[in-house]
């Protein structure tokens, strides 16, 4: 468990964030930071008044200013109108990314939106250990993945699982060997299946409710002692043979960092679609 996780935002990501957040237990104390200092503190006293009724304890802030929530271990990029895909220039990203930064010190940079490779990597030019800054969007997008899969070979959403690598939604890569219904490669099973599902996701961007509980996952696993394994976004250091992009790989969780990057196997058509979506990262900064 964490001592307390700070989240910028108080709109619906923000809030269902801190909600869940709460109900689970995983950290003692909670501030949600605004600008408009009546909804954060208005959001904080709903989800901390329902814990009497869920069963939960935790305390529950709202601030109007990153400096005034104070220290927190983690700390979590949510309702940010500067990181609307379209607005988010390199040079913001630099601004944003440098008072984040100094902010977080020796804890962990999350950054729950869907954008988030441009904050991750700014992060780490602004100094911050790699292994302290990461995206949890594309667990989001690996669940529609299993969902939809399900839905094409008439199975259920648990016994799907797949890895997601790349820039999700429109650059997803999803390595056939890592798709299996029931442990069974689904390739064996249907040869469009994986072909399908990725390409009725590739204009889909996950909502708040998916974006939140992804975060909340990755929390669940930092927070552990044990590693989990996730598919999220961080920023590489030689891996897949790229440099200082953050892109989509699987990665161990544990301890409040990413431990190592999984090199996973990529068919060579994988392995170039993989490499265009850096491509696109380092043509965009």
């Amino acid at each position: 468990m964490f001592r307390s996780i700070t989240i910028l935002g108080a709109g619906d990501l923000a809030a269902t964030l801190a909600r869940r957040l709460a109900e689970k237990e995983l950290v003692r104390r909670v501030v949600l930071v605004d600008a408009e200092e009546g909804r954060a503190r208005g959001k904080a006293l709903d989800i901390a008044q329902s814990g009497p009724v869920e069963g939960y304890d935790v305390q529950v802030e709202g601030s109007p200013r990153l400096e005034s929530a104070g220290p927190a271990e983690v700390l979590i990029v949510a309702d940010t109108p500067a990181l609307e895909e379209a607005s988010l220039s390199p040079a913001r990203a630099m601004e944003l990314a440098a008072g984040w930064a100094s902010v977080v010190g020796g804890g962990t940079l999350l950054v729950a939106g869907a954008h988030a490779a441009g904050i991750l990597e700014a992060a780490v030019a602004h100094g911050l250990a790699r292994e302290r800054v990461v995206g949890s969007a594309p667990v989001a997008f690996a669940a529609a993945l299993q969902r939809r899969l399900a839905d094409e070979l008439q199975a259920a959403p648990r016994a799907v699982s797949a890895a997601v690598l790349g820039l999700p939604p429109a650059l997803a890569v999803a390595p056939a060997g890592s798709a299996r219904l029931a442990g069974v490669p689904v390739e064996h099973l249907s040869p469009v299946a994986l072909k399908r599902a990725l390409a009725a996701l590739a204009t889909r961007t996950p909502g708040p409710f998916a974006l939140a509980a992804a975060a909340v996952r990755v929390v669940q696993a930092l927070a552990g002692s044990r590693a989990s394994v996730l598919s999220v976004f961080a920023v590489l250091a030689g891996e897949y043979g790229h440099r200082g992009v953050a892109l989509a790989v699987p990665a161990r969780l544990a301890g409040g960092r990413v431990e190592s990057v999984i090199e996973a196997e990529l068919q060579p058509v994988e392995r170039v679609a993989f490499d265009n979506a850096a491509a696109r990262r380092m043509a965009s900064r």
